[in-house]
């Protein structure tokens, strides 16, 4: 048996959390959080959360809208809310992102 077996001399190597990769974490709505976005509206999110926005900044995009916006939220809708707080789509001209 070897003499450092059992006496933590050696530190072993920390898994990962549930659904992190590389620093990157993996977003699971609830279900009240789900039933509220079409699914057009929910995608458009994920594609924001890979291209732009950091986790912190996609939870206040969701935070919003669910406290904005009545009822089922569509793509316009979120579209609409991402553009009134500076939230401009990857890629378009002079698109930059600022969350007031």
């Amino acid at each position: 048996m070897d003499e450092n077996s059992g006496d933590g001399g050696s530190d072993p190597v920390v898994p990962r959390g549930i659904g992190e990769r590389e620093g990157r974490t993996f977003r699971v709505p609830g279900p009240h959080e789900r039933a509220r976005f079409t699914p057009d509206a929910w995608g458009h999110l994920l594609r924001l959360a890979g291209d732009s926005l950091n986790p912190a900044e996609l939870e206040q995009v969701i935070e919003r809208a669910m406290t904005q916006l009545d009822g089922s939220i569509a793509l316009d809708d979120l579209k609409a809310l991402l553009e009134a707080v500076g939230i401009d789509e990857p890629g378009a001209p002079g698109s930059r992102r600022t969350i007031h």
